[in-house]
């Protein structure tokens, strides 16, 4: 009995670490109920790279990093590969190094490329690193830096030449400061006449306006109806005079009319001198009251 409890304990045991072993794997991505076959390839530098990292094939996975192993004798490290899947390709085929995603993790990608040869269990192949994301990132950004640092040199000269700027207007405010006073102050004298003046300014152009809605109200049509009647009314006196034939234009261009007006003068020139000499032919006067007897 108890050589049989022994037994099973025993069995217990093994089962258990079946299991356990199982389970490490499984946790490490291996199968280790599958065939395997490996693989080498040899690096300079892994860039990170990790064991249990995948193995891929254009994003489909076959198998996963075993081991890496450092050479004392020629400083390379060399990484062991598992394959699970049953995949034929040439030695001439390429086991890459590539930035699996974003945050710059590492895997390998077997770049297959036909070849007479078929590679078998234990081959050593030709291993590469791509150019991953975050390298491009770093040169990307490498060249935004260079960029970035341009740009701050010339910021750095603006400012200065924006200071040297602000010195000379400083220079030339002090030296001008008098001018400058003097000239407020005259704007200031003819700001307060204005305001001084503000009222008849006020009534001006209250004036104005006035003069101005007086013109508005003004009938032009009308006004311009007088101007031509006017004109129409002249126009016929004017005919009038320049016709000969009627009693202005007679008078105008007749020299009888002025010629009986000359005579008419004449004559009564000849009465008045008459009358200077000879009074008493004309106008009688008695001091004393006296009539003059008939004669």
């Amino acid at each position: 009995m108890k050589k049989k409890n022994e037994l099973l304990i025993g069995v217990f045991t093994i089962i258990l670490m079946m299991v356990l072993y199982w389970g490490i794997n499984f946790l490490k991505g291996e199968n280790v109920f599958s065939d395997k076959r490996f693989f080498y390839a040899v690096y300079d530098n892994v860039n990170g790279l990790t064991i249990s990292r995948p193995v891929t094939i254009n994003g489909f996975k076959v198998g996963q990093v075993s081991d890496i192993i450092f050479n004392s004798k020629t400083a390379d490290l060399v990484v062991e590969v598992a394959l699970e899947e049953d995949i034929p390709f040439s030695t001439n085929s390429i086991l890459e190094i590539y930035d699996s995603d974003i945050m710059g993790s590492k895997s390998l990608e077997l770049k297959i490329i036909m070849g007479a040869k078929i590679a078998e269990n234990g081959d050593t192949l030709f291993g590469t690193i791509a150019t991953g994301l975050t390298s491009e990132v770093s040169e990307q950004f490498g060249s935004v830096k260079v960029g970035l640092d341009q740009l701050i040199i010339s910021f750095d000269k603006v400012l200065k030449e924006v200071k040297e700027l602000s010195s000379t207007a400083n220079r030339l405010l002090l030296s001008n400061e008098d001018r400058m006073s003097h000239s407020l102050q005259n704007i200031e004298s003819v700001s307060n006449v204005i305001k001084s003046h503000s009222e008849n300014i006020d009534n001006m152009l209250f004036n104005i306006s006035n003069i101005t809605d007086s013109l508005n109200s003004i009938d032009i049509v009308g006004l311009s109806d007088n101007f031509l009647t006017i004109s129409q009314n002249l126009e016929s006196l004017l005919l009038t005079i320049n016709n000969a034939e009627g009693s202005v234009g007679k008078m105008i261009y007749k020299d009888s009319l002025h010629q009986n007006l000359n005579n008419l003068l004449k004559d009564m020139d000849a009465l008045l001198v008459d009358i200077k000499k000879n009074p008493k032919n004309y106008v009688s006067i008695s001091l004393w009251g006296d009539k003059k007897n008939d004669k």
